[in-house]
């Protein structure tokens, strides 16, 4: 029989928590009172203890008070469990031995989903009328370090609850327990208890109730605890948004059999899926969407499913099975049937397995299952119904609805796997709030994050909270997203920002966000120095570094457009060591639309006077009414902004094998080329690296050159767009070996989204180690403009600890 659950015990002597002012940073500090021993105990048994444990990391919203309080039962204990501003509060007591066991169990038996990183223990004083041991009424919390746990994928356990004629919650879609199911998406306040949820509205039936208090149980205090009698329901819609008759889960299947799009309400938003084998259904989706050849995710009922259609190593397999189930980019198998249409530009797929038991329902019936961000183009995925206006009728023939609310956006997280390592592509559900550690404590800061793959990051102390992908700032609809999380984060940390950090391109609309905002001190960051400041802070560097930074745009400070720097770093300055030789833009922005513009740039550059007779060869693409006018302004640098970027570096390339056409989705033509690329190929062409004003040119004329050679005798394409990577990882590790001798610095830290490239990325590794470089790269967080608020936020707060080193103190 279930013991009684008290919430009420200990609340007498353990008022809620004061906040305090402690030179200047916020924390969450228990107030203790002093307790009179005499009149708490009499003698005591010698081998008696008493034990305060203070626990900080992900432990709440993951079953740990329940494990404590099994655990504590278990070794014989009396005392209490509850949760706190900083984590989880336990006071437990009993004979010598069992307290020691019982915090050795704590750490090798804790839940699945925590995560232990911090474990204060101190004596104190026995009480003498104690009896048993209880879970406590939790204290408010503003602090998502405990209070706001990310959401976590369906279980085995609760799958096989969906799938078990017997069970009560057969093909419920809404199954979780204390180690599954929302949390993030649906979490109003903190800390993490039903009320504060979007679950309050769903009076739990005497079944779940009696589970939700049975300490037995393993939906003993699971928050979104539900079954079919008291919990949310499914509802499908057709295209009008009308009620669809019947059963909605076995309709909903029935029209994706018969090659229908549907819209699908999930954890962080609505989902658009088809049937990943039908290539008629997946391009009226890609019609539909505006998406002609962006590669589509691909969700598989099981990984035995997966391996059939994708060559997985093991570590990719622990990715697809953890509980954030992120899509993992995977190389597909050859000859087998899924639509051709799916990963256009690649020989990779993007695959993930059912995170929610709808998911598994869906896939029960039909496999795989295209699924894709329920939105229209570059608009914020939908989690509302009337967020369905422009999907429902437009793109998706109908939706299936439920009646639980989401109250944050979250899309999925994407990541690679490059030699065992992450490369992290997006991250959002499943990762997201998770708090990442800062080499330095400073005052808050709310980072802005950039214009392209747009994130925020708040700090708090020494961590940093980066918000889930909220996309590019030219469009409205993102732009209020970007408000929304903004104020989100803001009012869950309750805090108020002492510093705002943007991006110093004055036109970002982020930026303008920022100089908008009252109050505040304004720590305006390079593009690129923010990007190799997030990756030292990811890895806790805080001393200077050789910064490799390459993307495709980034404001620099002399009126140029950078995007292929290698810096000299602390996390306060910058200074830069080497840069690629720019080349003019011809049209500016309209030449990454039109990267054959680029290469045109660049045949100008280097090859005088028959530039022209190359330019007419190669690219063809060029009408010829257009291509004087277009040389003229490139000579007389005329709407022509010079550029470093490696980004624009590989769409000239890109565009001499006659892949640059039809940009249709961000970096394409350097996907297209990497995809090309055959990875048995070590050699690479010549090129040179030259010191010119104590600065570092990295100049690819000799490699241009090259590879037209190549093109002109048919060399196989794969050759040369291997030779091409290969170059640029030789260049840049011997531009770090320059910058080392001069400097003596050893440690080097990759970053920006050209770092996307696994191909790249491994080339350059061993170029790197070879020469004996201590290297850092990104695993937590993208090396993308997704992950430039960290390094805004990190550079933010090392800066207030420099003007005020009195107050504020670096790790």
């Amino acid at each position: 029989m279930a013991e009684k659950f008290d919430e009420d015990a200990g609340r007498a002597l353990f008022p809620p928590l004061n906040r305090v002012w402690n030179g200047g940073t916020r924390e969450t500090a228990p107030c203790f009172p002093k307790i009179n021993n005499a009149a708490r105990r009499k003698a005591a048994k010698p081998d008696l203890r008493r034990v305060r444990l203070r626990v900080e990391g992900r432990v709440q919203g993951v079953g740990f008070r329940p494990c404590v309080y099994r655990l504590a039962r278990r070794c014989g204990l009396t005392g209490f469990v509850r949760n706190t501003g900083f984590g989880v509060l336990i006071e437990a007591q009993g004979a010598s031995g069992n307290v020691n066991r019982f915090i050795s169990a704590l750490q090798s038996e804790k839940p699945s989903q925590a995560v232990i990183e911090v474990l204060n223990s101190e004596e104190i004083n026995l009480w003498e009328a104690e009896k048993g041991f209880v879970i406590t009424k939790s204290v408010r919390s503003g602090d998502m370090r405990a209070g706001m746990p990310p959401d976590l994928a369906v279980c085995a356990l609760c799958r096989r609850d969906v799938f078990d004629a017997k069970n009560r919650r057969r093909r419920y879609p809404f199954t979780n327990c204390t180690d599954c199911g929302p949390r993030f998406s649906i979490i109003r306040a903190l800390p993490y208890d039903r009320q504060r949820t979007t679950m309050a509205s769903f009076k739990m039936c005497p079944e779940c109730l009696a589970e939700f208090r049975d300490p037995g149980n393993r939906r003993f205090e699971a928050q979104p605890n539900a079954c079919p009698v008291c919990g949310p329901r499914l509802r499908l819609l057709d295209a009008q948004g009308n009620p669809v008759e019947g059963e909605a889960l076995d309709a909903a299947v029935q029209l994706l059999k018969a090659g229908k799009i549907l819209a699908v309400k999930g954890i962080g938003g609505y989902h658009l899926c088809c049937g990943a084998l039908n290539e008629k259904a997946v391009r009226l989706l890609r019609e539909r969407k505006n998406r002609p050849d962006k590669s589509f995710a691909v969700m598989f009922n099981s990984l035995r499913q997966v391996r059939k259609y994708c060559r997985v190593t093991p570590a990719e397999e622990a990715e697809l099975q953890s509980v954030t189930a992120p899509i993992v980019v995977l190389k597909k198998r050859k000859g087998k049937k899924l639509a051709g249409n799916i990963s256009p530009d690649t020989a990779d797929l993007g695959v993930f397995l059912p995170y929610a038991p709808l998911h598994c329902l869906l896939l029960e019936e039909i496999s795989p299952l295209i699924m894709t961000s329920g939105n229209r183009r570059d608009e914020p995925i939908a989690i509302k119904e009337e967020d369905l206006k422009g999907i429902l009728g437009g793109i998706a023939d109908a939706v299936l609805v439920h009646d639980r609310e989401i109250i944050r956006r979250c899309d999925d997280s994407v990541l690679k796997l490059s030699g065992g390592e992450r490369i992290m592509f997006r991250r959002s559900r499943g990762f997201v709030p998770a708090a990442l550690p800062l080499p330095v404590d400073g005052p808050p800061v709310l980072a802005c994050g950039a214009e392209l793959k747009n994130t925020v990051c708040v700090t708090r102390g020494g961590r940093a909270f980066l918000s889930a992908h909220i996309g590019d700032m030219d469009d409205a609809r993102n732009y209020a997203f970007f408000r929304e999380t903004v104020r989100d984060f803001l009012e869950l940390l309750e805090i108020k920002p002492a510093v705002v950090a943007c991006d110093m391109h004055p036109d970002y609309v982020s930026t303008r966000y920022a100089l908008g905002m009252d109050g505040v001190r304004l720590e305006k960051i390079q593009h690129h120095h923010a990007h190799v400041a997030a990756c030292m802070a990811e890895n806790l560097l805080a001393e200077k570094v050789i910064g490799v930074a390459l993307d495709g745009t980034g404001f620099g400070p002399d009126g140029s457009i950078w995007g292929g720097e290698i810096l000299l770093a602390d996390l306060c300055s910058f200074q830069r060591a080497g840069h690629f030789k720019p080349y003019p833009m011809p049209g500016g922005a309209r030449a990454i639309m039109e990267p054959e513009r680029m290469a045109m740039s660049v045949i100008l550059s280097e090859f005088g006077p028959s530039a022209e007779k190359i330019i007419r060869k190669f690219l063809p693409s060029i009408p010829a009414r257009a291509l004087s006018p277009l040389m003229k302004i490139t000579r007389e640098r005329l709407h022509s902004p010079l550029t470093s970027s490696a980004g624009r570096l590989f769409d000239a390339v890109a565009a001499l094998f006659g892949l640059g056409q039809g940009v249709s989705y961000e970096g394409r033509p350097a996907v297209r080329l990497q995809a090309l690329a055959d990875r048995t190929i070590f050699e690479n062409y010549p090129y040179a690296v030259q010191e010119e004003n104590g600065i570092f040119i990295i100049s690819f004329a000799k490699t241009i050159r090259a590879v037209i050679a190549a093109l002109k005798r048919k060399t196989a394409g794969g050759r040369i767009a291997a030779m091409f990577h290969n170059t640029l990882a030789a260049a840049l590790a011997e531009a770090c070996v320059l910058i080392r001798r001069r400097e003596g610095l050893n440690r080097v830290a990759l970053s920006g989204g050209v770092f996307q490239n696994d191909f790249l990325l491994e080339r350059l590794l061993v170029c790197l180690e070879k020469e004996k470089f201590e290297v850092y790269t990104h695993r937590a967080v993208p090396p993308n403009d997704g992950g430039i608020s960290l390094g805004q936020a990190v550079v933010a707060a090392a800066r207030s600890v420099k003007k005020n080193s009195a107050g504020w103190r670096a790790r």
